[in-house]
């Protein structure tokens, strides 16, 4: 993990319960950039995004099984887009990776991954206002939730690009959406070192997140 980090800037997007999901000016910079860890929440995890600026990214594959984007680059090094607290074994409320429509078609290939050339130029974390819903017999409720998403541009497209994450609850298979809030999105390395079998007591979070990442 990362020793420093880039502060995450902060939008508000209470309009809509989507997120705004195309950054069409760069976010402010700082007065103060923070350089202490805590510049992100005490809980964080993941690396800096900034560890992939200048990177050509080269391959995005989706996961087919987990709310997962892998992003392979051309300096044969892969990072992966995961949501914070996704459990593998007990997923809870379904949760799911959205983005704007630019990045849709990229992270969301029909085939499941895609081949690309686009050099990353900016790579951050933001923070991201949105409101969510609860819809009950008695009534429906709204609250404001700030989270954390990952913010992308490009030399090959204009403009911010951001990726962000939901959950969801519908009634039934077909019925109306009953609850939806958003979490944090976080980047994580992958490294391709020989696996090596862990005592079951120890495996614990690097268990789920090895599973996650073979997917």
């Amino acid at each position: 993990m990362s020793s420093h980090r880039t502060a995450p800037l902060s939008f508000s997007n209470t309009s809509s319960s989507r997120s705004n999901t195309h950054l069409s000016t760069p976010p402010a910079t700082p007065k103060k950039s923070r350089k202490q860890p805590g510049s992100l929440p005490l809980d964080s995890i993941g690396v800096d995004p900034n560890q992939i600026v200048g990177k050509v990214l080269v391959r995005i594959r989706k996961s087919p099984m987990h709310p997962a984007v892998t992003l392979h680059f051309a300096d044969n090094t892969t990072y992966q887009v995961r949501i914070d607290g996704y459990d593998p074994v007990h997923r809870g409320i379904p949760k799911e990776l959205e983005m704007n429509s630019v990045l849709t078609p990229l992270f969301k290939p029909p085939g499941g991954q895609i081949d690309v050339q686009l050099t990353v130029t900016h790579a951050r974390l933001v923070n991201l206002k949105d409101t969510a819903h609860e819809w009950s017999e008695t009534g429906e409720s709204r609250w404001n939730v700030e989270h954390l998403a990952l913010a992308l541009k490009f030399v090959e497209e204009p403009g911010w690009h951001c990726v962000w994450a939901t959950m969801a609850e519908y009634d039934g298979d077909f019925g109306p959406c009953t609850f939806r809030s958003f979490d944090d999105v976080y980047l994580t390395e992958l490294h391709s070192s020989p696996r090596k079998r862990k005592p079951l007591q120890k495996q614990g979070r690097a268990a789920q997140e090895s599973s996650i990442s073979r997917r």
